[in-house]
Order: structure tokens, then sequence, then C-alpha cells
């Protein structure tokens, strides 16, 4: 590697050219960016005395200089600053043409200095800059017609206005309004930059690019990914794996984002929760990396397992030119979309790929879509957060991977198992008191995906297309002004109950038509009118001559049952549950129910001899804890379980012999918990050390925070409530503390030397800038009546759900208070 500064029009002259490989992104610059380069280029004109750095241009030398003279190089950094001065040099030859008084540099001057073209070669090395794509033809079109401005330019022939044309008219306006265009080119003279020469074979441009690609516009993951597969590639190979998969690939999403798609297509191949910020490039990069086949053999097999998954993935958002094949599969995938669940979209493209690797049956399919649509919107309108599924899901692919039984009785048993609050399936109980609930009618989408789906289930061989009906309030939300509807309800009052409850919603494509009517105008309405309405979900209008709360309620109690018929419960056979249920308490899944008394004695949370005490009301019994972890009560007997022995010890007291439905919450020890409460407290030291361990794994992959900390992966299992890393000082270290009763985790800087903490303190308004992306920040007073200090940032959790972005905020924050601490060395 060779690195030097350099004047960047410099090195557009000789007999270098510049070309664009085609695993790089075409150019991207918006006018944000391009006025930045104005400014830039502006102030460095006005200034002769300075030079203005603009960044780095990193190449690589293809082979020797040609036959033709020509030095073919490779652009591997500095693509979108190098077009967009071309651009500017474009602007400038065209306004010297117009206007060739008074100009310090003319369009001869440009052409000749070999800045844009050489005006004596042809074919590929006519331009000094070749870019990749589409691309590649503008701007040798725009560079071309510099030598002949006389002659009409028509453009970009592709009849679209392209971003290199969008950003060439900014230029050519600011170049326009300016009141000296002399400043302007002084200031190109004055632009420098850092050229980096690779040398091939020895430097990895991959590495290189990612560490210098550090200003300019922030490339996104897409584009990191085709560099990472494509750059180490000879070039002859690149050009057929960009032409082979990548392109097709980008044409199969179309639209689609290219980030989801690698998001869910990791989660379906790695089978666990894959990260969706930035740190999802340093994810891919290690899986992408972790085999034995040589380069160019895992590059091609991973090029082409994306481009397939990538296929399914556009049928199951929907894309038509993509598709399933079958309509039946389309039109539930479309069904489940509009739903706007992303959260499961990588378990659809897994059923997807399991359907057409025939491992599920066309049937299976359809079950396992049904069941996981049932799933989905019985816990939207339980109003059950999705926290928790972007954990589930990942494990749900990897159980599903592991057996060999149907998959579609193996995933309806994995619904109907899954016990954990933040996960588990609505029951049919608690659908049904849901959708009889107050407020059906927000949001409107969810509620009209509600009514079509009630709808269509009347007509499953011709289903409706609902795009131009929306939701009616039978009874208007502004039917308490008018008369005739007050009178209809003996208590107005309930009219709030009634207004959005599922009885008084239907679909219609006159709403604006039927507004506020009357019951009697809306059921005459020649057009639209309930009268002549034809939906089966609005049957009671036909012959109803009110609509009161009786008539509501009727037709929601009816839709209500409707619904359960709609969006039914899975259903699994016993033995497909019973393994199941064997598998996960073998597995520990269930570890809060599989907590024994003598559990808690192993952990030491209970000793031999404490003593327990009855809370229930007219039994005062009393019992100890035996050295082998069981409890004795005051009469010798022995029992395992605080069930049993309750049951006994009330039966010795009050003769009842009744069954006890929960013993742990009935006997308490000394310092007056419970033994559910002293459970708890063993929950959550396994809870705290699973979410240390996660935050370890998590923080290993962001090269930021090991860089500051080191690698964290190899610590200690920690089942405390706090953590703490070094920062080389004895006067103060960063923590990170979690308070899952509270459901908080926080970020600190702990100082044991108060004049530190008071220097810091002085800081005060800096400090909590630095932070205020983590939140607010919480000081001691410096003059507090206490050892130590704290600088404390807090965060709300919700520990039922996944941790991701827990981890991220801690791992954010930790490094904050890093850079907290440099204020002070």
């Amino acid at each position: 590697m060779d690195a030097g500064k350099k004047i960047l029009l410099d090195l557009l002259t000789g007999s270098l050219r510049f070309v664009v490989p085609v695993y790089q992104r075409r150019y991207s610059w918006g006018e944000t960016q391009c006025w930045q380069l104005w400014a830039d280029i502006v102030t460095a004109g006005r200034h002769p005395d300075r030079t203005h750095f603009t960044g780095s241009i990193v190449w690589m030398q293809e082979g020797g200089i040609g036959p033709d003279g020509v030095s073919r190089c490779l652009l591997i950094d500095g693509q979108q600053r190098l077009t967009s001065v071309t651009l500017l040099l474009i602007a400038l030859a065209e306004y010297a043409h117009e206007h060739p008084g008074n100009l310090r540099f003319s369009t001869d001057m440009i052409i000749d200095r070999g800045y844009l073209v050489d005006k004596y070669a042809t074919g590929e090395g006519r331009c000094k800059l070749t870019l990749s794509g589409d691309d590649r033809d503008v701007l040798r079109g725009m560079c071309d017609h510099v030598l002949a401005l006389d002659r009409p330019n028509h453009g970009n022939q592709a009849g679209t206005t392209s971003r290199l044309e969008a950003n060439l008219d900014l230029f050519r306006s600011l170049v326009a309004a300016i009141d000296d265009v002399n400043t302007v080119w002084n200031g190109l003279q004055r632009l420098e930059v850092v050229s980096v020469t690779l040398d091939q074979g020895r430097d990895e441009p991959q590495l290189v690019f990612e560490s210098m690609n550090s200003t300019g516009l922030d490339l996104e993951t897409s584009d990191l990914v085709r560099n990472y597969m494509l750059m180490g590639c000879p070039i002859a190979e690149q050009n057929a794996l960009y032409a082979d998969y990548w392109l097709p690939m980008e044409r199969v999403l179309g639209s689609l984002s290219f980030d989801a798609f690698l998001h869910d297509w990791m989660v379906v191949t790695l089978k666990r929760p894959v990260s969706k910020n930035r740190y999802m490039y340093s994810e891919f990069k290690r899986f992408a990396a972790d085999s034995s086949l040589p380069r160019m053999e895992r590059t091609r097999g991973l090029l082409e397992n994306m481009l397939e998954y990538a296929g399914y993935y556009a049928a199951i958002k929907g894309i038509a030119s993509a598709g399933s094949g079958d309509a039946n599969v389309d039109r539930r995938l479309a069904s489940i979309q509009t739903l706007d669940s992303t959260v499961t979209d990588p378990m659809l493209l897994y059923m997807f790929a399991a359907w057409k690797h025939e491992r599920i049956t066309r049937d299976g399919l359809l079950r396992m879509l049904a069941d996981l649509e049932s799933y989905l919107f019985r816990r939207m309108v339980c109003s059950v957060s999705s926290n928790g599924l972007n954990k589930l899901v990942p494990s749900l692919i990897a159980k599903l991977e592991s057996v060999e039984d149907d998959p579609a009785e193996t995933f309806a048993a994995l619904l109907l198992t899954e016990t954990a609050k933040a996960t588990r399936m609505p029951t049919d109980k608690e659908f049904r008191q849901a959708l009889l609930g107050e407020n059906l009618y927000r949001p409107a989408s969810r509620c009209k995906y509600l009514l079509a789906g009630l709808e269509n289930h009347n007509h499953p061989k011709d289903p409706r297309s609902f795009d131009e009906y929306t939701v009616e309030h039978i009874m208007p939300q502004n039917a308490m002004a008018h008369a005739e509807w007050r009178d209809m309800l003996s208590d107005p009052g309930r009219f709030p109950l009634l207004v959005n409850s599922l009885g008084n919603l239907t679909l219609t494509a006159y709403n604006s038509e039927l507004s506020d009517g009357t019951f009697e105008q809306k059921k005459n309405r020649a057009i639209g009118g309930y009268s002549s309405e034809y939906l089966s979900i609005s049957a009671e209008l036909h012959d109803a001559t009110q609509w009161d709360e009786q008539a509501i309620a009727r037709r929601g109690a009816r839709l209500a049952d409707l619904a359960l018929q709609v969006w039914t419960s899975p259903t699994a056979g016993e033995q497909a549950m019973q393994t199941l249920r064997s598998r996960n308490l073998s597995q520990g899944e269930r570890e809060q129910n599989a907590v024994d008394f003598a559990d808690l004695c192993k952990r030491g949370i209970l000793t031999a001899g404490d003593m327990l005490e009855s809370r229930y009301a007219g039994v005062t019994a009393t019992a100890t804890v035996t050295e082998d972890h069981r409890i004795r009560l005051s009469n010798g007997e022995i029992f395992d379980s605080p069930s049993g022995a309750f049951r006994r010890a009330r039966m010795l007291e009050t003769g009842e012999n009744k069954q006890i439905n929960n013993g742990w919450t009935v006997w308490k020890v000394a310092d007056g918990r419970t033994l559910d409460e002293l459970r708890q407290v063993s929950n959550n030291i396994s809870l705290r050390r699973s979410f240390w361990n996660g935050l370890y794994r998590y923080a290993a992959t962001r090269p930021d925070f090991v860089a500051v900390y080191g690698d964290p992966s190899g610590r200690k299992t920690n089942s405390d409530t706090w953590i703490s890393f070094g920062v080389g000082s004895g006067f103060c270290h960063p923590d990170g503390a979690l308070n899952i009763r509270d459901g908080y985790i926080t970020v600190d800087l702990y100082f044991i030397d108060t004049f530190q903490y008071t220097k810091l303190y002085g800081m005060k308004d800096s400090v909590e800038r630095m932070l205020s992306a983590l939140g607010e920040a919480t000081w001691d007073e410096p003059e507090a009546d206490k050892k130590n200090r704290h600088l404390l940032v807090r965060h709300d959790v919700d520990f039922s759900g996944g941790m991701t972005e827990a981890y991220q905020w801690m791992t954010d924050g930790l490094l904050a208070m890093r850079s907290v601490y440099d204020l002070l060395v």
C-alpha cells in the first residue's frame, strides 16, 4: 500500500483511467452531499492561502500499462466524490463555452488537461472515469458531449432522470448563480485527497475499504455485503457473479428492503435472533467467513442460496412477478402481510422454502399459514405485545428443523405448548372477550381486516376484495347529536361503550353517502342502503326497525362466535403435544414452573433450620426446612412440596381436607416474604445470568466496544445485578446494572475520587449533551454526604420480551460513559 497527499485534479491527468467495479454501489450522492462539496470548493477558492482536504481515493492498478498507454485502475473508495467533481467540471466546461470572457479557464483547457476524456483515445480507455451499470453510458455521454458542445445533447435515452443528470443540473445552476466563477475553478485546484494505491495480491481491498469509508454518504448494508462478496474475487469472476447472482437478486427484490431480506434470510439460516441495526453486516461477515471451502466456491454457494431465498421473500411479500404458483397460498400470504407483523417474516420465509423443498405439503403449508395468522391476529386483538416474538421465531424454526414428524402438526403443537406470557396463543375465551370489548375500531386497518375476514369466511371459493370499502359505524360516531338515535338508547350514557364495538361496525363502499343519517335513512338509501346490502356480516340490518343496545349486542355476539371459526386455535394430536411438553421440560424452557422447593435450598435461598409460618387466615401452622431440602411440620411429618405440607397442616388444625391450588403463596419466612417471592428471586438469578451472558455475546460483535473494553465473550457467568468495566483508572469505572422487579437497566460512571467527580460535574452541560441519545442523566450532588458518586442514565425494559434492544442500549451506554471519562484525562 502506498499513500500520499495529492491534488484531486492531478489524479485525472496522465495515463490513469479509473473504473468502478461492478460490486460497488451506483452513484448515489444527493443534493445535500453536492451542496457540501460546492461549499468546500467555494471556501477553498476564496482563500488562496489554504487547501481543503476532502477524504481519500483508494485505487488498485489492474495489471500494468496497456498497449494503448492507459493504466486501468479499479476505484475502491472515492467514487461518489470523484464522480461529483467530474459533473462539476462538465458544468464549468459548458459555462466557459457560453461565457468565454474574463475566465481563468476554458473548455479547451478542461479538455486538453484530460480531466474528463482523452480526446485522442478511442474505446474503453477514452473516459477518465468509468462507472458501473446504467450510470456508465450516462456519464460517458456527458463527457463526450463536452467535446462537441455545439451539437445537441439527447441525454439519457431511457426517458428517466438519473442521479447524475439531476446533480449536473444542480451544479449548472450553482455555477450560473455565483458572482465569480473563477472562485470555483480556484477551489477545484486546491482540493486535496489522500491517494491510496493498493498492491494486487498483497493488500486486502475490503478491509481497507471498510476502515476508510467513514465520510460522505453512509453505505447501506446491501453495498457492504455486495462489496464483501465480490471484492476479493478475480475481476472476471466478479463480473460473472454479479451478472449471474447479484443483479438477478436485485431485480427479484425490486423495491423491497435488502436489509429486511438479509435479516430474515440470516434468521432462517442461523436459526437464532439477528440484530437489525448496523451491526448486522458484522454478523453476516462472520457467518460468510465460517467455512473451510475455497473463497470462490463459498461465495458462489452463498450467492446462489441468497438468490433462491430472494425469490421466496418476494413471494411472501406479495410481489406479483414472484408469486407462489398457487392462488390459495398467495391469498393466505397476502392476508398475513395485511397484519403488518414483519417480525414473523422469517417464519414465513422458512415455511415457503420448506414447501418448495418438499419438506411440507401444500396442505401442510396452508395449515401452518392459517395457524400463524390466527396466532398473530388473536394476539393483536388481545393487545399482546410482539416484543417476545423476535426470540420465539428463530427458536420455532430451529425446533421445526430438528423434528422428523409432520411439520404442520409440530408447528401447531409448538404454538399450543408455548406458555410464556409474552409468546403464548390467546385462548378462545380471551379472544372472544377482547372482540366484545369497547373499541374494535382502532386501528381502522385491523378493523377492516377483521370484518373482511368474517365476510369472506362465507365465500371460501370466491373471496371478495374490499379495497374500495371502508369501516362504517351503523350508529354514527356523532349519533348523540340527533334525537332519533338518542331515543333508541335506554341509557345514552352507554353510547361510548357501543359506538366502536364489534356489533356496531360493518363495511361499505358508500361511507360518505350514508354518513350521519338516521337508521331509517341508512336502511332505505337506494344505493348502498342497509336494506339492499348483500354482505352476510350485515344480515341483521335487513329486517331491523331500530338499532339499539340489544341489537348491537346480539350482532356482536354472532360475529365474535364467527371469528372463533375464522381464526381458529391450532389443533394437534396428543402424541405431538406430549412429545413437545417432555422436550420443553427436559430442556429447561419452563424454568419458573420447574423450580421446586429443593431448588430453593440448593441455591442457598433457604437453609436447613429456617422457619416457615402460615400466612393463611385461621391457620397458625409452622414448619422447618430439613437438611435434605424438604418441609417438616411441627408434628414431625415431612413433605416435598409447599402445597402438600400446607394441606396437611390445615387439616390438622381445622379438620378441612381441601386441595391447595398454590401452597407457595401461603408459607412465609422470617422476613415476611412468601415462598413464591423467594422462587421469583431464584428465577431472577437465572434471568440475570441469561441477560449478562446475552450482553457479553452481543457486545463481542461490536468492534467499537471490543476496541475500548476488550472482548467480553470470555468473561465468567455473572448472576449479580451489576457488572463493571475498567478504563485503566483507579478513581472511577463504568458500570451496567439491571432491576428486574421495576423493569429497567442503567449505565453509570462510579466515582471513588470525589475531586474528579466534582471536576466532571463542572462540565455538566457538555456531558448531558453527550448522553442525550441514551436518556436523561442523573447526578449525585457533589456535596452529598457519601463516599462515592454516580453519574447514571436509566432505560426501561420489558424483561419478558426480546433483549436485543436492551443489549444495544447498554453497549452504547457503556461506550458513551467511556467518552465522558475521556473528558477527565
